[in-house]
Parts: C-alpha cells; sequence; structure tokens
C-alpha cells in the first residue's frame, strides 16, 4: 500500500501534529502544538507553550483524546518527541509495531495509538498539518503582534474554533468541517445577514438571522 493511499483509506481514524513557532515583540520564541483530524480536516486540539518538553507533549494528547481516540498519530522526527537510537518492536493491539520515538512508545503502551514516524525530510508525508500551519500564519500570525504566550494562545484558539473549524471553506473536503449546528436548520426567509467579527475583526463570519 502507497502512503497515499493508506491516508485515504484510514483519513477518519488517523490524527497527525506538528509544531510552528511565533514570535513575540521581544524576540521570545514560543511554540504552538497543533493536532488535526485528518479526515474533516478539524483542528481537534491546540496549545502554546514558551518550554515544549515530551511531558507537555503527552499532557496536550491526553487532552484531545479525552472523549475520543484515533487510530494512528502521525508525527515527525522533532527532537522533543524522544528519538531512539534504534526502533523498539511493541505490541499495539495485537499487533506488532515498530517505535522510533519515546512518544510512538508511549502512545502504544498508554493509549493504544500507533505513532508513525515521518520520513526524514519529508514534510509531504505530513501535507495536511503543514498546509494549515502555512493556512494559520498566512490568515494570522503574519498579521499580528504577539505580546505574550496567553495573549497568542487565546487568538490561536479563537482563529481555529470561531473561524478555521466551523465558518472557513476547505477546498480539500468541498466545504466546511463539522458546522455549527445553527447552520444545518431552516434559514429565515426575511432575515438578514450578519457578520460575526473574529479575532478583533480580522475575518468575519457571515449568518442570516431572523
Amino acid at each position: 500500500m502507497t502512503w497515499r493511499t493508506f491516508l485515504k483509506n484510514q483519513a477518519d481514524a488517523i490524527w497527525t501534529c506538528d509544531f510552528c513557532v511565533q514570535h513575540t515583540v521581544k524576540f521570545t520564541a514560543l511554540y504552538i502544538f497543533v493536532i488535526m483530524e485528518l479526515g474533516s480536516r478539524k483542528v481537534v486540539h491546540v496549545n502554546v507553550t514558551e518550554h515544549p518538553t515530551l511531558a507537555w507533549v503527552k499532557q496536550q494528547v491526553r487532552n484531545a483524546t479525552f472523549d475520543r481516540e484515533p487510530k494512528f498519530l502521525i508525527h515527525d522526527n522533532d527532537g522533543i518527541f524522544g528519538q531512539l537510537g534504534r526502533p523498539v518492536t511493541v505490541d499495539v493491539n495485537g499487533k506488532k509495531v515498530s517505535c522510533r520515538s519515546s512518544l510512538d512508545l508511549w502512545l502504544a503502551e498508554k493509549m493504544g495509538i500507533r505513532g508513525i514516524s515521518t520520513p526524514y525530510h519529508a514534510p509531504n508525508a505530513a501535507a495536511h498539518v503543514e498546509r494549515f500551519i502555512g493556512t494559520l500564519r498566512r490568515e494570522l500570525l503574519d498579521r499580528i503582534l504577539v505580546w505574550n504566550e496567553g495573549q497568542l494562545r487565546t487568538v490561536v484558539n479563537e482563529y481555529v474554533h470561531g473561524w478555521y473549524n466551523n465558518s472557513r471553506v476547505h477546498q480539500g473536503i468541498h466545504g466546511i468541517p463539522d458546522p455549527d449546528p445553527e447552520l444545518d436548520g431552516e434559514k429565515p426567509a426575511d432575515g438578514k445577514l450578519v457578520a460575526r467579527p473574529i479575532c478583533g475583526g480580522l475575518h468575519h463570519d457571515y449568518r442570516a438571522v431572523a
């Protein structure tokens, strides 16, 4: 099975994650960690930290999986994930799986999730989350001044949950992933169109109201 076929066949069971870096006005590096569901393109979890560690990443995975779990988690070969000198084989749901990082070992033994490291120097293997990070930078990060960790966490969460997940059209899935329930109802015949500002008016979500 090719990588493309695997992603297509297992899309609803795959999550993918990655880091991106944003600097504050004082040149402090802040790290944004994103977990995306491949099938719906929905960002299921996002958080910000100044000091990323393997323990912190594990907690983010716990937070993201409190009500559901993927079968696979794709990630790159970032040193934060605890790269092993040689692969270690463990049992995941009755299947022998080769783990290349400490994160993969923890996912297999504690979460029952198969962690998959992408090949080295192959960002296209995680193209969906890489595309989201590019979109996040073009539509938000390049257009704001970041003062501290708390502000960045607030604005990124507003962008993800107020715009990207529920309002922004996604060409890859021909529509909006997991729209708000109010979008499924019957539209008022004589209503008016209102614009809901997001991220201080950087984007607007247009809705029909009575």
